[in-house]
């Protein structure tokens, strides 16, 4: 970890910064599907992605890493690269109603703060909302209970789907498939100040490696995305 880190991190950012949804692409004929729902399939993916190289930017611009602070940084990058190469997976109806899961779920966790903070006139605002997108998710698959469509999948779960859609050479000799959950799951010990983290850390592949690896598939993704058929 370290400056070269943040350099690329950095670059990437630049890369992401770049593209556009020409008319007719898969991320502009998701967008237009999603209009009525106030959801942007691209918008998400690229709010995810700015989430993990703001944190991988920050991660390699302090010299001394801390022990458990650094791989938390990099745990959450690769989270949230993982969520935005896990939703522009599969055939176009399939990224919308993943958006819109995910705008759901957002809403869910909004109710909960505004419901802590004793805001009930923006609670309701919130709870509309999902209304709003449970309707929308119902025009892409009739008949979805809400229950079955508040179940979006675990961190964990979503973060092995990612492994599996990176190119198999993407981190030059470990399989991602294996290796992306692995890496996740030993900074999550960390995250959560466990005391086996450390222990199993030695001679693995640099974590920070891992999450700018996920990161950079889910740029690619969204550039291939927006290119015209």
């Amino acid at each position: 970890m370290g400056e070269p880190v943040s350099t690329a991190a950095g670059e990437l950012a630049h890369r992401l910064g770049r593209i556009e949804a020409a008319p007719g692409s898969d991320t502009e004929v998701a967008d237009r599907m999603l209009r009525a729902s106030r959801l942007s399939l691209r918008g998400t993916v690229v709010q995810l992605i700015h989430s993990a190289l703001d944190h991988l930017d920050l991660a390699g611009r302090d010299a001394g890493p801390h022990e458990f602070a650094h791989p938390t940084l990099v745990r959450s990058a690769i989270t949230t690269a993982a969520t935005a190469l896990w939703l522009m997976a599969g055939p176009v109806d399939e990224r919308c109603y993943r958006t819109l899961q995910f705008g759901y779920r957002d809403q869910v966790y909004r109710g909960q703060y505004l419901k802590a903070c004793r805001a009930g006139s923006r609670q309701r605002i919130a709870d509309a909302r999902r209304a709003e997108l449970l309707a929308a998710a119902r025009e892409l698959r009739p008949g979805v209970s809400e229950r079955r469509f508040h179940a979006i999948n675990s961190d964990s779960f979503i973060v092995a789907q990612a492994g599996l859609l990176m190119p198999p050479d993407a981190l030059g000799g470990p399989d991602p498939a294996v290796e992306v959950l692995t890496q996740w799951n030993l900074l999550s010990a960390y995250a959560h100040g466990r005391n086996w983290a450390a222990e199993e850390a030695d001679g693995r592949i640099d974590s920070a490696e891992v999450a700018l690896a996920v990161a950079e598939a889910a740029v690619t993704r969204l550039e291939r995305l927006g290119v015209a058929r």
